[in-house]
């Protein structure tokens, strides 16, 4: 009896500790894509700058407002009102600039942000002023490219639908992220239908999309965006990119 007894305890402890390590496990649930984690922030509208990294302090400017999070995305602070989009951030050793203007070239084609009015030195959480002229108030940043540390390019592929045929303006159709390589380009597998505005890329090669917060309208092939209600979007790969 003492060995039955025995036998029984060991394997109820057995049972126990596999109970117990099976709850430290936190399975994808049935609505999480298995490779893009999804953040939102309320009322944010549109994201447009990101910058720092998911696992410690992360930055990103929206309509009118930048936002930071400590804690993976699941609550947002409010740092600075900006009055308007902050399309872009420059990174200079431990200072961030946020960059207020667009730059286009002669046939209109973005090339990317400049116009540092602001920056901080503590990941976003405050802002001052620049009161003086920096040697790099006239650089570019680009929008909606990013290069990983292996020199690999990801940039974002826009698709509009004219209004009718022959019509000068058009529909705003989901984007496409695309990688390019010495192989050549390929499209990076995004399965989300966004109109999207920015890409990042932090030290661990994850990539970051910044994205609107327009709700997608497949009977139209069109956007509907945006209000001040709707949240700003911004996926993270789960896993390193090449």
């Amino acid at each position: 009896m003492k060995k039955g007894s025995l036998f029984v305890s060991a394997l109820l402890a057995i049972c126990s500790c596999v109970h117990e390590d099976s709850q430290k496990v936190s399975p994808l649930s049935a609505t999480e894509d298995p490779h893009w984690v999804k953040l939102a922030i309320p009322t944010g509208r549109e994201s447009f700058a990101i910058a720092g990294d998911i696992d410690k302090t992360l930055l990103v400017t929206t309509w009118t407002k930048a936002y930071f999070t400590t804690d993976q995305g699941k609550t947002w602070q409010q740092a600075k009102d900006f009055g308007g989009p902050v399309p872009g951030l420059l990174a200079r050793k431990d200072t961030l600039f946020a960059l207020k203007s667009y730059v286009h070239d002669q046939q209109g084609t973005l090339l990317g942000a400049t116009n540092p009015q602001y920056f901080t030195t503590d990941g976003g959480k405050t802002w001052s002023w620049i009161r003086t002229y920096e040697p790099f108030m006239d650089e570019i940043t680009p929008i909606g490219r990013a290069t990983s540390s292996t020199g690999v390019g990801y940039f974002i592929q826009p698709y509009t639908t004219p209004v009718s045929p022959g019509a000068t303006t058009a529909y705003i159709n989901p984007s496409q992220i695309r990688k390019q390589n010495v192989t050549g380009q390929q499209t990076v597998p995004f399965p989300f239908k966004h109109r999207l505005l920015n890409l990042y890329l932090d030290p661990k090669n994850r990539l970051y999309v910044a994205a609107s917060g327009g709700t997608y309208q497949p009977e139209h092939n069109s956007f509907y965006c945006c209000t001040d209600s709707m949240s700003a979007a911004i996926y993270v790969s789960r896993q390193p990119l090449p």
